[in-house]
């Protein structure tokens, strides 16, 4: 492994409890494959990655083993469990690979399977230039903030200029050595791992995301999951 300098980790521990579904929302299966193995598949098929470590849920190796039954490659470690919360998910998974030579690591979610091959190399190439770079989408939509009122939801002022915000996607990419670290010296918890880097005043690139680079989170992304699938 001293050889190998570029890899992903893909953070799979979580329970998918916003899914509402009975199996963990990173092991649906459609059209006879997992979300999880296209996952997978996306980042071992690019030739840029030279390891693929999944962090996944103790409880869930009988659903991991089904996953990757298909999947037949050297560049797929073998995997890791998480902890209780994303960071800390995150954390054991830099920990498992600190002593093979990684030089840039890509951080993806374990529900986004359709990542495409663009997006994953330019985040790679990117870090020659920058200390992170990751996928973001405009928002088009008009924004406000909520309130609950009478146990209704209204709106409770206007929202930030929607041309000032983006929505953040993965694979987030950073240098190895400063994203491992970084973890090592943190015991906050973030919903991403970009918000280190930003906090450290990092230069940050940020490249053009899709839509199509859906995170499978609710009830409703489980059923457009379903039909883009099927088109895949």
């Amino acid at each position: 492994m001293e050889n190998k300098i570029t890899g992903a980790i893909i953070v799979a521990a979580g329970e998918g409890i916003r899914s509402k579904s009975t199996v963990p929302k990173q092991y649906l299966n459609f059209g006879h494959k997992m979300v999880l193995e296209k996952n997978i598949e996306n980042f071992i098929h690019e030739p840029l990655i030279d390891f693929v470590l999944v962090v996944i849920n103790e409880k869930h190796r009988a659903f991991y083993n089904k996953a990757i039954a298909k999947i037949s490659s050297s560049k797929l470690l073998t995997p890791c469990y998480g902890g209780k919360t994303r960071t800390q998910s995150v954390k054991n998974g830099l920990k498992t690979i600190s002593n093979i030579g990684c030089k840039k690591i890509l951080i993806q979610d374990g529900a986004r399977p359709f990542t495409s091959a663009k997006i994953i190399k330019n985040c790679i190439e990117g870090l020659d230039q920058f200390d992170v770079v990751f996928p973001g989408i405009e928002i088009s939509d008009t924004t406000y903030i909520q309130k609950n009122k009478n146990n209704k939801k209204t709106i409770d002022k206007l929202g930030p200029n929607r041309d000032t915000l983006i929505r953040a996607q993965t694979p987030q990419a950073f240098h190895f050595d400063y994203i491992y670290e970084r973890h090592l010296s943190s015991e906050e918890e973030y919903t991403d791992d970009v918000n280190l880097a930003f906090l450290d005043e990092k230069k940050i690139e940020i490249i053009c995301g899709s839509e199509y680079n859906l995170k499978i989170t609710t009830p409703e992304d489980i059923k457009i999951a379903e039909k883009l699938f099927l088109n895949v």
